[in-house]
């Protein structure tokens, strides 16, 4: 699929196609408790942001699978229930892009995790959506989850 992307922010980039881990953090309602897996949509957009799915960038200062894990455990509505990631170049495979907006203003709410990145889901057709999420979900899957303290994904949740 080809498509074109929205014009960035000046304060956004692209990040390189590379082996970087960009960390996603995977809650009870991205989750799918019969395979223990995260669920089909868990790596793609929802309503609330607005084609632009949160990750963090391994490559940030500090940023590994489990600072972001707790900054996420620390600030968000929703716990998480473990780190699973795909890589830059996974995300470019999917003919998407990942985008670093670490750099401009904070949201509303006055937070963003260290490291914040996001896959650019903006302007694609529901099916070229759901192709996209299906094929980062397989690379996370077959890259497993990442360690971290306290996780519970793969248990009763």
């Amino acid at each position: 699929m080809t498509h074109e992307f929205p014009v960035l922010e000046r304060c956004e980039s692209v990040l390189v196609a590379a082996d970087e881990l960009l960390y996603r953090q995977i809650t009870r309602h991205k989750w799918n408790e019969v395979e223990k897996v995260p669920a089909s949509a868990a790596f793609g957009p929802v309503d609330a942001d607005g084609g632009k799915p949160s990750f963090a960038r391994s490559s940030a200062a500090g940023v590994t699978e489990q600072t972001s894990r707790d900054w996420h455990q620390q600030n968000a509505r929703t716990p998480s229930l473990g780190v699973w990631a795909v890589t830059s170049a996974e995300v470019h495979e999917a003919d998407l892009r990942s985008v670093d907006d670490s750099q401009c203003p904070l949201p509303p709410e006055g937070k963003r995790a260290p490291g914040h990145c996001y896959v650019d889901y903006r302007e694609l057709t529901p099916r070229q959506v759901r192709d996209a999420r299906a094929e980062l979900l397989l690379r996370a899957i077959a890259r497993k989850l990442l360690p971290t303290n306290d996780c519970i994904a793969g248990q009763d949740v």
